[in-house]
C-alpha cells in the first residue's frame, strides 16, 4: 500500500495521499486504457479504509483520515450476481400479524419470527439449539458448531437482541409446541417437528410458503386464482409464486429497513454478521423514494442555517 504512494513509513503519509491513491487504483494500476470497475474499487476502497483505520487504531495516523476515504457508489446496474429482491417491511408485518393469530408459536411461527426480526442467514436459524436461547435476558445466541456451522465459524458467532414479543413466543413454543427431542447429535434443537432438527431445505420452503400473499389472506397481485395457480397448489411449489421470497430476500429486505432508519452499519454487522462493504453491495437496496428520504434530514438542517445563501425552498 505504501509502494502504490510512494511513501517509505507511515509518518509521511497526509491525508492528500488518500484522494492519491484512489485516483492511482482506478486509472494507473492496471496496464489497459480503461478505468477500473467501480464494483471492484468500491471493494478496494473498503480494504484501503479498514488499513487507515488500523493506522489510527494504533496511532499511526491523525483521527481526521478515518472520514477521509470516500467510497464511491455502486450503479445499481452495476451490481453483477446481486439478487435484488427483498420482503419489504410492509409485507414481513403482515405475515407475522396472521401467523400471530392462526400459527402462534408452532414452528414455522418461530422461525419466521427470527428470520424477520434480525435477518440472520438461513444457517443461523437452522442450527440454534435450546440453550441459544436466553429468556430472562432476552437474547439467541448464535454459535459455531461444527455440525451446524456459521458462514464464518467462530467470526459469526454473536449475541442477538430479541425486543417485543419476540421472546415470550420463543418461549411459549418451548412451553407447549415443541416436542421434546433431540438430533443426531444429541443437541436440543431449536425448530423441531419432533423427527430431529428441521432441514435447510425445509426452513427455505416455509419461507417461500408463507411469503406467498394469498397464504396470509392477501389478495394475489398477480390476478392468478389460488385454486388452479400452480405455486398455491402445494408447499413444495410456493417458490414459482412471483412474490415469494427466499430466506435471503428476508435478510435483503430487513437490513435495507434498518439502513432506512438511520440504523448504522457497524450496528447492522454486529447483528446481522455483515460487514458495512458486504451491505452495501449484497444488502441495502433502497428504491428511489427511500434513498431520496435517507438524506432527507440532512438537507433539512442545511436549509435552517441563516447564513447560507442557498435557500432549498
Amino acid at each position: 500500500m505504501l509502494e502504490e504512494l510512494e511513501l517509505e513509513t507511515t509518518e509521511e503519509f497526509g491525508s492528500e495521499d488518500v484522494e492519491r491513491y484512489s485516483k492511482w487504483r482506478k486509472y494507473e494500476s492496471l496496464d489497459r486504457e480503461k478505468p477500473l470497475g467501480t464494483t471492484t474499487l468500491q471493494d478496494d476502497m473498503y480494504l484501503f479504509r479498514e488499513f487507515i483505520e488500523y493506522l489510527v487504531k494504533h496511532r499511526l495516523a491523525p483521527k481526521r483520515f478515518e472520514n477521509a476515504v470516500e467510497i464511491p457508489d455502486t450503479d445499481r446496474g452495476d451490481r453483477d450476481g446481486v439478487d435484488e429482491k427483498r420482503l419489504t417491511p410492509e409485507r414481513a408485518k403482515t405475515i407475522l400479524e396472521y401467523l400471530r393469530k392462526y400459527h402462534y408459536a408452532d414452528v414455522d411461527h418461530v422461525a419466521m419470527e427470527l428470520f424477520c426480526h434480525s435477518g440472520p442467514r438461513k444457517s443461523g436459524v437452522w442450527g440454534r439449539d435450546v440453550q441459544d436461547f436466553e429468556y430472562d435476558n432476552c437474547i439467541l445466541n448464535y454459535a459455531h458448531r461444527p455440525s451446524t456451522p456459521l458462514k464464518k465459524d467462530e467470526e459469526s458467532e454473536r449475541e442477538v437482541d430479541l425486543y417485543g414479543e419476540v421472546p415470550e413466543i420463543i418461549q411459549d413454543h418451548l412451553d407447549e409446541r415443541r416436542p421434546p427431542v433431540t438430533d443426531e447429535h444429541g443437541r436440543n434443537p431449536l425448530l423441531t417437528k419432533g423427527d430431529g432438527r428441521i432441514s435447510p431445505s425445509y426452513l427455505k420452503k416455509l419461507v417461500y410458503k408463507w411469503t406467498r400473499p394469498c397464504k396470509v389472506g392477501e389478495e394475489c397481485p398477480h390476478d392468478r386464482d389460488p385454486t388452479s395457480c400452480e405455486a398455491a397448489q402445494s408447499n413444495n411449489d410456493a417458490f414459482r409464486c412471483p412474490s415469494s421470497r427466499a430466506p435471503h430476500h428476508i435478510r435483503t429486505g430487513y437490513i435495507t429497513d434498518q439502513r432506512n432508519r438511520g440504523v448504522s452499519s457497524d450496528a447492522i454487522e454486529q447483528r446481522c454478521d455483515a460487514s458495512p462493504r458486504v451491505q452495501d453491495r449484497h444488502y441495502d437496496l433502497p428504491d428511489q423514494t427511500e434513498e431520496r428520504e435517507r438524506y432527507d434530514n440532512e438537507f433539512r438542517n442545511a436549509e435552517n442555517d441563516s447564513d447560507s445563501g442557498f435557500d432549498h425552498s
